[in-house]
């Protein structure tokens, strides 16, 4: 049996309307030793959606009084956790079937320095399918020109993020990306490891994007500016 532990961090604000689909994908595919945390960013939606509560038993709930922002979201998460790996997982995405056990599976391929699990994903558009997408080890050595990997699609080892500081709370735009260049800054290329396993469905709305209130800056710097000075990046 796999003694790696998984914690599916769940950030929330708003998008109630997904939240059982996003829990239901997960919460089958947990071992007793798994965890789900849901991070209420402050929502003012959660009324009359109390059909996760069939789900209460697996579900750690975590509130902010106030929306403090997905990165904050996030780390209280991961500092709340116990599991070993932090499976990534926004509210109106969906985790592919038998996506843990895609990383338990290559438990004899994770060497001590891989910090980064990093797969596939179903690419949704405006409810429709619309393709594959699967290029890590493409993508990943391009890191200084663009966003390599999608979160969703990521599981990351909880001492590795509490070792990088774990999100950077000034940053609400592209704030993956800023975890990946720590990452890579950190342990170096070698620290991500791909599958062309699927892990998620990406589900992309344009009107729910463009809604979505967050700042492309850091510190009043735009945060493709602020990459270009802190990594020297150089974002396309």
């Amino acid at each position: 049996m796999s003694k790696s532990t998984i914690c599916v961090l769940i950030p929330l604000h708003n998008m109630a309307q997904y939240l059982f689909r996003a829990v239901a994908s997960a919460v089958w595919q947990l071992a007793p030793g798994d965890e789900i945390i849901v991070v209420d960013d402050g929502s003012t939606d959660l009324a009359g959606y109390g059909e996760v509560e069939c789900f209460s038993k697996r579900i750690q709930w975590l509130r902010n009084p106030v929306r403090k922002g997905v990165s904050y979201s996030r780390n209280r998460a991961i500092q709340q956790a116990k599991a070993e790996w932090i499976k990534f997982l926004d509210s109106d995405d969906v985790l592919a079937p038998y996506a843990l056990q895609s990383l338990r599976g290559a438990e004899g391929r994770l060497a001590p320095e891989v910090t980064v699990y990093t797969g596939g994903c179903h690419r949704m558009y405006e409810g429709q399918y619309h393709d594959f997408m699967c290029g890590a080890d493409e993508s990943l050595p391009q890191i200084m020109n663009y966003n390599p990997i999608l979160l969703s699609a990521s599981f990351v080892r909880r001492e590795a993020l509490l070792a990088v500081g774990l999100f950077d709370e000034r940053i609400e735009f592209e704030e993956d990306w800023d975890l990946w260049l720590r990452l890579h800054e950190r342990f170096g290329p070698s620290t991500f490891l791909e599958t062309k396993d699927p892990i998620c469905y990406y589900w992309f709305v344009p009107a729910e994007r463009e809604a979505k209130i967050r700042s492309p800056t850091v510190d009043g710097i735009p945060v493709r500016e602020y990459f270009r000075r802190r990594y020297g990046a150089n974002p396309l």
